[in-house]
């Protein structure tokens, strides 16, 4: 009965423990959930960050390859009228004279002089070919310099473009990494989390078997009790009854030792009536239950 009593508190105690293993796996299991879910919208947002500058990059790659196209489609053409200006000047051996490119100021600034207003029509007279190489030689440098003035926007689109892909690759760059570590970091806890929830199921599992062989120590223990409650009855009836026979016992012994043997007349007589004679050492034989020797 005792042990059984022994062995119920230890599983209570197993139990508590059991219940509060499992509290903390619990909460641990909770952190490690929200930082999970965390990590998931990091990467989510990682990812909308690629996404908005892949989208960027490629509208400025558009816009570029849009403004190069236009610039080279109008070179072509100022080419394509420089030539011609100049191939006719060229095919009726009229002379126009070194044309000015490099100077680009002077040269813009330079217009064509007209021997008559602008606004006047012009005479039906056929004039010399080469009558208004000047102002053919004028219009040829304004083409050869707007020419290299795209070619200067072509070339500084160009830089512009190396530098904005450049920045674009390191940004890029920077944010897959920072996605491969949220994606480690997610698979980490993930794996922490597996491991938590088996620590919590072999726990459950655990206080599941105690809380049974604590409820079959209390159906064992409620199925013995009666009769262990008589016999501790029982016990203590008879070791009353014990102290009583002792007490009774030894006045027993007390009375003999202070016996008196009759007279010599009265032994005589119990002889003649046959009586067996008193032994004197019998009182020292005689052996009490429950007295030592």
């Amino acid at each position: 009965y005792l042990k059984i009593e022994s062995k119920t508190k230890d599983l209570k105690w197993k139990i508590k423990n059991n219940v509060a293993k499992i509290e903390k796996l619990t909460k641990l299991i909770e952190l490690r959930t929200a930082q999970k879910t965390k990590t998931e919208e990091e990467i989510v947002d990682v990812e909308q960050h690629m996404a908005e500058l892949t989208a960027v990059r490629e509208d400025e790659n558009s816009a570029f390859l849009d403004a190069k196209k236009e610039d080279q489609d109008a070179i072509d053409l100022l080419m394509a009228a420089r030539d011609a200006l100049s191939s006719y000047y060229a095919n009726h051996s009229v002379a126009m004279g070194e044309v000015q490119g490099s100077v680009k100021g002077a040269a813009l600034v330079q217009q064509p002089e007209f021997n008559v207003s602008a606004d006047q029509a012009p005479d039906a007279d056929f004039s010399d070919k080469g009558k208004r190489k000047g102002e053919a030689k004028g219009i040829v440098s304004i083409m050869t310099m707007i020419i290299e003035d795209l070619n200067d926007e072509i070339k500084n689109g160009m830089k512009a473009e190396e530098e904005a892909q450049l920045e674009y690759e390191s940004q890029m760059d920077a944010a897959k990494k920072l996605k491969e570590e949220l994606i480690a970091k997610k698979v980490s806890l993930e794996e922490a989390i597996a491991k938590r929830e088996e620590d919590k199921s072999a726990e459950i599992e655990l206080q599941t078997n105690n809380e049974n062989e604590l409820d079959d120590e209390m159906k064992y223990k409620a199925s013995i009790k009666p009769d262990c409650d008589w016999i501790i009855g029982a016990f203590e009836k008879r070791a009353a009854a014990r102290v009583s026979e002792m007490d009774g016992l030894a006045g027993a012994k007390e009375f003999l030792v202070g016996y008196q043997p009759p007279s010599q007349e009265a032994s005589l007589l119990e002889q003649r009536q046959g009586a067996k004679p008193f032994d004197d050492a019998a009182l020292a034989k005689v052996r009490f239950l429950g007295m030592r020797r």
